[in-house]
């Protein structure tokens, strides 16, 4: 069979090691061409060298391209993946610093609060530029997005453009794994139902061989009490028996009152995000594997735990397969949250493509903390696809980790003299 999958970001050497691998390890995409596109030529280069030896020393029938210009790629790509980080470590670290100076202080950043808006300003311009070469190279492939804010940019993608796009997050998968040790059981004994949105999804149903998981975590929560990294994930299970979805840091930046009072901060001890970012010590660790011999294929070729290749497959395959978190248009999946928003929810995939689980209507007062953020994120994408800094500006306001209508021009002015050109407006 053939096909081909282009992954736009590829400089992101961890992330599309992970992906080459899943796509050698895959018998149903044997095959396929693998195109690599990154606009920095070293990043670009190393990880091209990385996935021939990958290829040559798995015996796989994978195919390597790669170009710093997607145009060169996107011709015939079925699927094209995009993992872009406009501005990299440096721009994320402006996201928060600024903010902090005047009082907002944000876990991550690159979801909610000013850092949310300032990369999704950063972000959705390219992400519509690939569209339109989509458009124009390859108009019935998959957008398959992993950039953050994913659902603004998801948003943007949607409604600015033809492709078919989806989104895609680890989140879910990762508090699944971490509940499931917490009960010290194997992670492949529990299955989970969650709805939301992306980076505040609600684990609704929770099961542990079948039987109830919630009862479990209540019991083990009454004899062993809250560990520290899921204090607020378990406060508000507490309130709303649902599990909010993917850890402490993410979720408090959907919900203020943790983030903006000093007793608070103080109770839960939280702190500004230190954005990474690949380390020269990597870059040269990898360098030597690619060119040692033997090379160390066990240490490259194993399961990512994204679930990218795996949607990929199924489409290919055909098969139909349910998937526990798709990030897809509304359109009704969710009843009681607003028609316009992006939500993650289950979808099924196969030779139809990508059909979203309708979920009916999810607790009012899990809504209830949601629904605005949807208004925001709506807000937001429509900032960044006009360049208008009114409603960039709106977007500032429409934050809740943003004080007062003074702070948030303050903090916008600030960020877009900080990014410079990185920030079309």
């Amino acid at each position: 069979m053939s096909g081909k999958i282009v992954i736009i970001g590829a400089g992101s050497i961890v992330f599309s090691r992970g992906l080459i691998s899943d796509i050698i390890l895959n018998e149903k995409l044997r095959g396929f061409t693998v195109g690599l596109c990154d606009i920095d030529e070293e990043a670009l280069e190393l990880i091209s060298a990385l996935a021939h030896r990958m290829v040559e020393h798995s015996n796989s029938e994978i195919e390597i391209e790669s170009s710093t210009e997607r145009r060169d790629l996107l011709p015939g790509a079925n699927f094209v993946i995009q993992t872009i980080a406009i501005g990299g470590k440096e721009a994320w670290e402006k996201d928060i610093e600024i903010p902090l100076k005047h009082g907002v202080l944000q876990t991550v950043g690159d979801t909610m609060g000013p850092g949310g808006i300032s990369r999704a300003l950063r972000v959705i311009p390219h992400t519509l530029a690939i569209c339109r070469d989509m458009e124009e190279l390859c108009p019935e492939a998959w957008l398959i997005n992993y950039s953050n804010p994913l659902t603004p940019v998801c948003m943007a993608a949607i409604k600015g453009s033809r492709i078919k796009t989806i989104g895609l997050c680890h989140g879910l998968r990762g508090t699944q794994g971490a509940l499931a040790q917490f009960l010290s059981v194997p992670v492949e004994r529990t299955s989970v139902f969650a709805a939301g949105i992306n980076h505040f999804n609600w684990i609704l149903r929770f099961m542990v061989d079948g039987d109830n998981g919630f009862d479990m975590l209540r019991e083990k929560i009454r004899s062993e009490g809250t560990p520290n990294w899921m204090r607020v994930t378990f406060e508000l299970f507490e309130i709303y028996d649902a599990i909010p979805v993917p850890g402490d840091r993410h979720i408090v930046e959907f919900l203020p009152h943790y983030l903006t009072s000093e007793d608070m901060i103080r109770r839960y001890g939280f702190t500004p995000m230190k954005p990474y970012g690949q380390s020269r010590e990597y870059w040269e660790e990898v360098r030597r594997d690619t060119e040692s011999e033997p090379f160390p294929l066990d240490k490259y070729l194993r399961p990512s735990g994204e679930e990218a290749i795996e949607i990929i497959a199924s489409m290919v395959e055909g098969s139909p397969w349910l998937f526990d978190a798709v990030n897809l248009p509304n359109a009704g999946l969710i009843g009681n949250l607003p028609e316009i928003g992006v939500v993650e929810v289950p979808a099924v995939v196969g030779w139809f493509g990508v059909k979203g689980v309708s979920v009916g209507e999810i607790p009012e007062g899990i809504a209830s903390l949601i629904a605005p953020r949807i208004y925001e994120q709506e807000l937001i994408a429509e900032a960044a696809a006009k360049r208008s800094y009114k409603l960039a500006l709106q977007a500032m306001m429409a934050d809740p980790l943003v004080p007062t209508p003074q702070a948030a021009r303050r903090i916008l002015d600030e960020l877009l003299e900080a990014h410079g050109d990185l920030i079309p407006i």
